[in-house]
């Protein structure tokens, strides 16, 4: 059966194309690549300084400390390129750094020469902003505050310059508070993306929910349409079948119901267009087999076409509403007509009416099918409009009209509520 779901007026499904402007891994990767550029800067603006200490430093260690911190932050710019490294670079990173500053005691040895700060002060905060995007949230504050206490301690000791312990202070929370911006403004900018990430994946699924449901009740009303068309109405019409004449249009009326169901187990070409002609083939032939006359009229130009779903709804509103008029208007002798017309520049208009009995719409039961479903949101369905006038002793005219325009108002409108206008039933 051909879903409903491909005349949806939400578009394309969210769940295929949708993507969020800002996202946790947009940030990362943002992070990342920023980190990557201060490292490299810095760890530029310090090769001078480590050629200048090396001849205080351990011959050994002083130059594999450089070179291993040197390559972590190799490491971490090509996690800035390869993203699924990124997170590794930096711990890798945060971790080979704080080993070098607890080990500086025994890479320089000696002490340094006057003036002089040990070269790893340079990168104290490339370490700690890696630490906050690679360690978790109270590991980074931890690392944060562990890095400025283990270079204050260096800084007095002979080793690290053995200077004061207030400038040595001043030099730790200068580290720790450029690492404690750092830290808070990634946590922050990682809740909001996180935030994101879950208002995306919240709303994208309340959306495919909705798809579903408003699928689920277009095809409950293309179903409903078919049984009251097609089978309750031949079956009432087989119970009353008492000459050989009633049972022999009970036969003709089975066999049509078994073509539609069958018809409509198969997919149709949305986008293929069918002329006035052929509409007036289909409702003469449907409409040919009635108890009672109608007189078909067709004003419409023969080269104005309408998609084939529209075709199909409008045939049959038709025909439903030529059975209603049929069994309800009146005897034979009531005049009926069916008129297509044009409408607007691209549209259709077809009016089924008789001078019969009437009825009054507002009386109508909720549960009577006939009319709500197989009229009106049979034509609502692909974006036309129904309108009912009648009145007791007055007969009744059932307006169909469908127009490129209308169709896309109704998709415009974005709503789960079939489009009906006032007097119908």
């Amino acid at each position: 059966m051909v879903m409903a779901a491909d005349h949806l007026p939400f578009g394309q499904d969210p769940a295929r194309g949708v993507r969020a402007p800002i996202t946790q891994a947009t940030m990362d990767r943002a992070f990342a690549i920023l980190l990557a550029v201060a490292a490299i800067g810095f760890s530029a603006t310090t090769v001078p300084l480590v050629l200048a200490q090396l001849h205080a430093l351990d011959p050994i260690a002083g130059p594999v400390s450089a070179t291993i911190v040197g390559a972590s932050i190799i490491f971490i710019a090509v996690g800035a390129v390869f993203q699924r490294v990124a997170r590794i670079a930096q711990v890798v990173h945060a971790v080979v750094f704080l080993a070098c500053l607890i080990a500086w005691p025994l890479i320089a040895p000696h002490g340094l020469p006057a003036g002089q700060v040990p070269w790893p002060w340079w990168l104290c905060n490339v370490a700690t902003i890696a630490a906050a995007m690679g360690l978790s949230q109270w590991g980074a504050a931890a690392y944060t505050v562990l890095i400025p206490l283990v270079y204050a301690i260096i800084r007095v000791l002979p080793s690290g310059g053995g200077v004061a312990g207030v400038r040595a202070s001043l030099d730790a929370v200068y580290i720790m508070i450029l690492g404690g911006a750092a830290l808070v403004l990634i946590v922050v900018l990682r809740r909001a993306a996180s935030s994101v990430d879950r208002a995306q994946a919240t709303a994208v699924a309340r959306y495919a929910r909705a798809i579903r449901e408003h699928a689920t009740e277009l095809e409950r009303v293309q179903v409903d349409a078919i049984v009251h068309d097609s089978v309750l109405t031949t079956l009432l019409s087989a119970a009353r079948a008492d000459t050989p004449e009633a049972q022999g249009l009970a036969a003709s009326m089975a066999q049509k119901a078994i073509e539609h169901l069958d018809a409509a187990t198969r997919d149709a070409d949305d986008d293929a267009p069918v002329t006035v002609e052929s509409i007036r083939c289909r409702i003469a032939a449907d409409i040919d087999d009635l108890a009672a006359p109608f007189a078909l009229r067709v004003s419409a130009p023969g080269a104005l076409t309408v998609p084939a779903p529209v075709a199909d709804a409008l045939v049959s509103a038709t025909v439903q509403a030529a059975v209603n008029s049929v069994q309800h208007a009146g005897p034979t002798a009531v005049r009926r007509t069916i008129a297509v017309e044009p409408w607007h520049a691209d549209g259709i208009l077809v009016e089924v009416a008789d001078d019969g009995i009437g009825f009054d719409v507002e009386q109508v039961p909720a549960a009577r099918l006939g009319v709500r479903r197989s009229i009106v949101e049979r034509v609502a369905m692909v974006g036309g409009s129904v309108r009912v006038l009648s009145a007791p002793g007055a007969g009744t005219r059932v307006v169909l009209r469908w127009s490129t325009d209308l169709a896309e108002s109704a998709d415009a409108s974005g709503t789960d509520t079939l489009p009906t206008e006032a007097g119908v039933v």
